[in-house]
């Protein structure tokens, strides 16, 4: 039982009420907020959740964590329930869990709210894709691609004349709007199909149906917790033999459990190493990994990871 549970810590201190109804719904970000307090005080948790809870600032009243606690509930609402049976023994993993949605309800708003960003973006890509992206992907079968986060679709442009079909993937439903009217539902005989994600899975794509996933200057923001149940969903989604292009941030090297909101570029706390091992996770093998920086237009050196994964 849940009040059962919430007696066990009583060590932390006077343990705060976990919201519940005759539905047994999970907790509130704030109850689980003042748990984790209550823990952190205590000295009972990991040095790497303690981090987390120190840069994603998940104390009660936060700006970012009770901004976004709604969404953070209604998409962790699976997981909530399940821990708030044992507050005591899941208290790490809330932690991950708020972490997770937060950054997702973050980077989704910061891109919902206004068009800028991609107006601003657009004119880089020709050049980004003739000299960086095309040389590392030219080789490979696009026939049926996945465009992940797929914004305005500046990428989709020129992944559309590779392609018989595309995937179109994003968080922000204004911005599957916005390339269903740029691209419609066929553009010069590729067919489009247009998905709004919760923001970790791709739920909508059968098993073994795409040939290609393709994610550019999107993952860069990614939390490394979003990232790795986005590659355990690529290793699902793809066909044997396809392949992933996946370019994502490096920043976790210099600042690992960190706020993307916060770093460098407002990369996330991402890396190459960390590729290496969900990629393994998931029996999808590193084809090819490229370090990114200066050379490539993202201001310091070390910043990004270009990761190249193929089903086998």
């Amino acid at each position: 039982m849940i009040h059962q549970a919430l007696k066990k810590l009583a060590r932390f201190g006077r343990p705060q009420k976990i919201s519940q109804t005759r539905n047994e719904k999970p907790a509130s970000v704030q109850d689980w907020l003042h748990l984790i307090q209550d823990a952190k005080a205590a000295g009972t948790l990991t040095a790497e959740t303690t981090a987390l809870v120190d840069n994603h600032d998940l104390k009660p009243g936060a700006h970012a964590v009770t901004h976004f606690s709604k969404e953070i509930e209604s998409k962790g609402l699976d997981a909530f329930r399940l821990y708030a049976q044992d507050p005591r023994a899941h208290l790490e993993d809330a932690v991950h869990e708020i972490v997770k949605w937060k950054t997702v309800a973050q980077c989704g708003h910061s891109h919902d709210v206004s068009k800028g960003y991609f107006i601003d973006a657009e004119p880089y890509m020709a050049v980004q894709w003739n000299q960086i992206i095309y040389p590392l992907i030219k080789d490979i079968n696009m026939d049926v691609t996945l465009d992940l986060a797929c914004g305005h679709g500046r990428n989709t442009e020129y992944l559309r004349q590779h392609a018989k079909v595309l995937h179109l993937v994003d968080v922000n439903a204004s911005c599957i709007d916005a390339c269903r009217e740029r691209f419609g539902d066929n553009k010069n005989g590729t067919t489009f199909f247009y998905h709004v994600t919760d923001g970790n899975s791709l739920r909508m794509i059968a098993d073994e149906t795409i040939g290609f996933v393709y994610s550019w200057d999107s993952m860069v923001h990614f939390d490394k917790l979003v990232v790795r149940d986005y590659v355990k969903e690529i290793a699902r989604v793809l066909k044997s033999g396809g392949t992933a292009f996946l370019h994502h941030s490096n920043y976790g090297e210099t600042a690992p459990d960190s706020d993307w909101a916060h770093n460098v570029g407002t990369r996330s706390d991402m890396s190459g190493a960390l590729m290496r091992d969900y990629a393994a996770e998931n029996n999808l093998k590193i084809v090819k990994q490229a370090i990114q920086g200066r050379k490539e237009g993202w201001g310091q050196d070390g910043l990004d990871c270009v990761s190249l994964l193929q089903k086998s």
